[in-house]
């Protein structure tokens, strides 16, 4: 329990540090840029008169900012896929293979946090994993050091713990945590059993996160979630023969998606990365590093700036992709000022005006995930990929409309948007349950989960089986 307080809090602080973080970038500066109506600088005069080429800017200096300090400082440094890869050995995890949380806890933190304030379609989840796991595993090693004994268990037990603790204090969320540390150490649907002997503990040490944030940190904060699936609050019932439908169609479209991703993202690597060595770079090779990872983030900056709702992890700005943009992205929490999304392609703040529109802004966000993932940009994919799933699944629903009748139950949109969200997601990371229980806890009280939820968990399970048969690939590496 100890590791699961200390775990909320690191993650906790994070969730500060990220929300100061963007409010600098994002709002703070561009008051001051702005409002001196061109008085200031050369650069400062170009963007008041261009003021969406800010967006490039912030996440081509943010790039390469997080690229020279990971490739010139950093370049060994801890990540979830070290995480995955160690506890999913199939003969044991080697534990000696974790590092010391005090050489790259904060340097996790840091490098994660700058690439995804920067305007990065990448999230913190996997850094609040890499990072919880370094606390669970230290912590484990300080106990067993005052009892002048070693244990590859005791340390492997503590690193689900930690990850758990930290995705609970960063995410407000019980269960869900423990759930996605433990699913994402197995390829397939469920959980290997180093993680099954750890379910205790990390529950425990989620709960004991949740009680320490929700009960010292944030006592008068509402519990619940707040996101609302549908325009208004869905209200009616959902037969058994419309759930089952939706869900396998939804099942099968994310597993689609998902598989396209694990492609696109071998490609975009092969060709940005195509040599491997493990001696360490060159001078040479460290500076063509950092220029590949700078391009990178030119070209995620140029497509966010004509696609600016596709920027940032995605929680702040979900609700605005879950109702179909019927919520205006600047009025969510990852809302720009007006004046940098004038060259938007699609009006970040109207309603879908049709299925195309839909795909068109899923599409760039799936081509701006993809693109900071292969430039090796640390940063979690799923708030990201849920955005993008609410996106596609307008696009999936518009063209399935005309075969739709006009007496299926108005439940049947949500389902739909839910259950698309969940097959997109599970269907890259393997977390089906985890998945569906994040969706569920950060869905407002108007959301009629009971009549939701059966079909959102068939669709997420279907989609991790038919992703297996279409690509063995997953979002993070496993051992072989």
């Amino acid at each position: 329990m100890a590791v699961g307080v200390v775990a909320s809090l690191v993650g906790y602080l994070y969730s500060k540090c990220m929300k100061a973080g963007f409010k600098l970038l994002w709002r703070t500066i561009p008051s001051a840029i702005f409002g001196s109506g061109g008085s200031g600088s050369g650069l400062g005069n170009l963007l008041n008169r261009h003021p969406a080429a800010y967006i490039p800017t912030v996440v081509t200096l943010g790039g390469g900012l997080v690229a020279t300090l990971s490739t010139l400082c950093f370049p060994t440094l801890f990540s979830a896929h070290d995480y995955v890869h160690i506890l999913s050995e199939e003969d044991g995890a080697n534990m000696d293979r974790f590092p010391s949380a005090k050489d790259h806890l904060l340097p996790v933190l840091l490098l994660c946090c700058l690439t995804s304030v920067s305007g990065f379609s990448l999230g913190p989840e996997a850094p609040m994993v890499a990072a919880g796991g370094l606390v669970g595993v230290s912590g484990a090693r300080m106990y067993l050091r005052s009892k002048d004994t070693s244990s590859s268990s005791v340390e492997e037990t503590l690193a689900y713990a930690g990850a758990a603790g930290t995705l609970t204090g960063f995410m407000n969320v019980p269960l869900a945590g423990p759930i996605f540390a433990m699913e994402m150490t197995s390829r397939r649907a469920g959980i290997t059993p180093s993680a099954a002997r750890s379910w205790g503990a990390a529950v425990a040490a989620s709960l004991a996160g949740m009680a320490f944030v929700r009960g010292a940190l944030t006592p008068n904060l509402n519990v619940g979630g707040h996101f609302l699936y549908g325009a208004r609050a869905a209200v009616g019932a959902v037969t058994g023969g419309e759930t089952i439908l939706a869900s396998l169609a939804c099942g099968v479209g994310g597993a689609i998606v998902g598989t396209l991703f694990h492609k696109t993202l071998k490609f975009s690597k092969s060709v940005m990365w195509p040599a491997k060595s493990a001696a360490p770079l060159s001078n040479g090779e460290k500076f063509s590093t950092i220029g590949k990872k700078m391009l990178v983030a030119l070209a995620v900056g140029m497509l966010s700036m004509f696609y600016p709702q596709t920027m940032f992890w995605g929680e702040g700005s979900l609700q605005c992709m879950v109702d179909g943009q019927c919520t205006p992205f600047s009025a969510t929490p990852h809302g720009i000022p007006l004046m940098m999304t004038q060259l938007a392609s699609v009006n970040p703040n109207q309603p879908f005006s049709s299925g195309l529109t839909a795909l068109r802004v899923g599409t760039a966000k799936f081509v701006a995930i993809a693109l900071a993932s292969a430039g090796k940009f640390p940063g979690g994919v799923i708030f990201p990929l849920l955005s993008n799933g609410a996106m596609l699944s307008h696009a999936f629903i518009s063209a399935l409309r005309p075969m739709i009748p006009s007496t299926t139950s108005s439940l049947v949109v949500p389902l739909m948007t839910m259950s698309f969200m969940a097959a997109t997601l599970t269907s890259i990371t393997r977390t089906p349950l985890a998945t569906v229980l994040i969706l569920a806890l950060t869905a407002s009280g108007m959301t009629p989960l009971s009549a939701l939820l059966p079909g959102v968990l068939m669709a997420s399970y279907v989609s991790v089986w038919v992703s297996e048969r279409l690509s063995s690939g997953s979002f993070f590496d496993y051992s072989n």
